[in-house]
């Protein structure tokens, strides 16, 4: 078998290994055939990682529309019914271009399912029902598993032990329950090795995920059981090339207790180690703001802004080009007080013809919101707590557009809109007893613009509520009244282009 180096090299220039169907392969996973389709130049090898994580090599893929996902369906052909699957670079948005500088695509299976529940996977367009390149998924798919140990750490010093060991992938161990005084022991590590007994010379350094990101560091920490720990073997090691994992100390060459790696064919069919994505430290999301539904505040306005002078707005996941401003806040937490009404006017735009500019607001569980573009399946698995149809609760589209040549007295942002004050929408949301307490106010048609409710039972005074800007509504009527001179050159009635260029006024300003 070609080791594991070869193979990437391989891989890296283009060369496509030929694999059996629903065969195992311990760098790979289980090959279940490769992405294709006679009328696009979409391909890629897919292998199954484990029950919910697909892994794609070679992937040629140039979006050539804006509605292609992953896809996994209970038929042989993508279909409507089907559910998106998601990846870290678009979470379930829409697929963009994936990194050059990645050897593969890491594709998730939605919550509560497993791969083995579906009969193909696709790369598919919903809005116009197109299959862009798919596979079968095979009869009886074999699945790589992780497995637990019986093995457990014990020891008569600093009070180490341990429930378990869980073998997650071929570097990645869980170790459950830990206890261990690392902040008595002396320069102590996790080591793993090879040999009968454990020796200094012939182990090395184990990282515990979350604490040993750049460098691994001892064991500095009162372990007292309550808490699991990951360990992840280092690069060029795995399961199958170390005899033991030790708490050892380093200074004195002692070991402290160690676990034995079974020898048998326990561990034949690991899922492959998945290399993580490395966070930069400009990706971490940015702090919204807060607004408290107090007595002083029962409306809440809900506009249009747009983020492009924001960095990694949503962090590691694609961000819209426009959000909800929340009476003029980007996208805050919202504290609602339970059997308390509060009216929700919709300022998000109602134009279907440029899908940005169509924002129907609704509240619900789900966290990514664009109810109006889930399938049928991912439809049922969400529960709106806002007036339906979704689709109905649309309004006139107000913009907080930055001002990029502002004067030194003048505000950061300036709100411009396209209707009449008496063309608003506005629905009215009383939470009770029965009401979650984290929802979530989204766009029906577009995702990640939304952001978090608390339903509480008294507002939070230790939170500070963030301050509003203020706009002038003299102003409200600027682009209504070009649609209007629009509706008089029409014979009362506005062309397609006079209200795209209307709308296009705004995305241009």
């Amino acid at each position: 078998m070609l080791s594991l180096v070869v193979q990437t090299l391989l891989l890296s220039f283009g060369i496509v290994l030929s694999y059996e169907i629903n065969t195992y392969n311990p760098d790979y996973g289980v090959y279940i055939g490769d992405l294709s389709s006679p009328e696009t130049d979409i391909a890629g090898q897919v292998f199954i990682v484990n029950a919910t994580t697909l892994q794609i090599f070679n992937l040629t893929f140039t979006p050539t529309q804006q509605d292609l996902y992953f896809w996994l369906d209970d038929k042989e052909s993508p279909t409507k019914e089907g559910i998106k699957a998601h990846t870290y670079e678009y979470g379930i948005t829409p697929l963009g271009p994936f990194s050059e500088e990645n050897d593969r695509v890491v594709v998730h299976v939605p919550e509560k399912h497993r791969i083995d529940e579906f009969k193909s996977f696709s790369i598919y367009s919903f809005k116009s029902d197109k299959n862009f390149g798919s596979l079968v998924l095979p009869e009886n798919v074999k699945i790589p598993k992780s497995v637990a140990l019986n093995s457990e750490f014990t020891g008569k010093r600093y009070k180490l032990r341990s429930g378990p060991l869980y073998v997650i992938d071929r570097r990645t161990i869980k170790v459950y329950g830990f206890t261990f005084e690392g902040n008595k022991a002396p320069k102590t590590y996790f080591y793993a090795g090879r040999g009968a007994s454990v020796s200094y010379s012939s182990g090395v350094k184990v990282a515990i995920r979350g604490k040993d990101e750049k460098e691994i560091s001892e064991i500095s920490e009162n372990y007292r059981g309550g808490k699991d720990i990951i360990l992840e073997l280092p690069e060029n090691y795995d399961i199958f090339h170390i005899d033991w994992i030790s708490v050892y100390c380093y200074k004195y060459r002692v070991n402290f207790g160690s676990v034995l790696v079974p020898t048998d064919d326990t561990l034949a069919n690991l899922p492959p180690y998945v290399p993580s994505f490395k966070k930069n430290s400009d990706e971490k999301p940015m702090t919204h703001g807060v607004l408290k539904g107090s007595a002083e505040r029962r409306n809440f306005t809900f506009q249009l802004g747009d983020i492009e002078h924001i960095k990694n707005y949503n962090g590691n996941l694609r961000s819209p080009k426009y959000v909800w401003h929340v009476n003029s806040v980007m996208s805050p937490d919202l504290y609602l007080v339970r059997n308390v009404t509060y009216n929700f006017n919709v300022e998000g735009g109602r134009e279907k013809i440029i899908p940005e500019f169509y924002n129907p607001l609704y509240i619900g569980d789900d966290e990514e919101g664009g109810y109006l573009e889930l399938s049928q399946n991912e439809v049922e698995k969400v529960t709106v707590y806002s007036p339906e149809p979704v689709e109905s609760q649309t309004g006139p589209l107000c913009i907080w557009i930055q001002n990029k040549d502002k004067a030194a007295d003048e505000q950061d942002a300036y709100l411009d809109c396209d209707g009449w004050p008496d063309d608003v929408h506005s629905f009215a949301f009383t939470p009770n007893e029965t009401t979650p307490s984290v929802l979530y106010y989204n766009s029906g048609n577009n995702f990640n613009m939304g952001g978090r409710i608390f339903i509480v039972d008294e507002l939070p005074e230790d939170i500070a509520d963030s301050a509003e800007v203020p706009y002038n509504r003299e102003k409200w009527h600027t682009l209504a009244l070009s649609r209007q001179r629009a509706d008089k050159v029409n014979g009362g009635k506005a062309t397609l282009a006079a209200a795209f260029m209307i709308i296009l006024t705004i995305a241009l300003a």
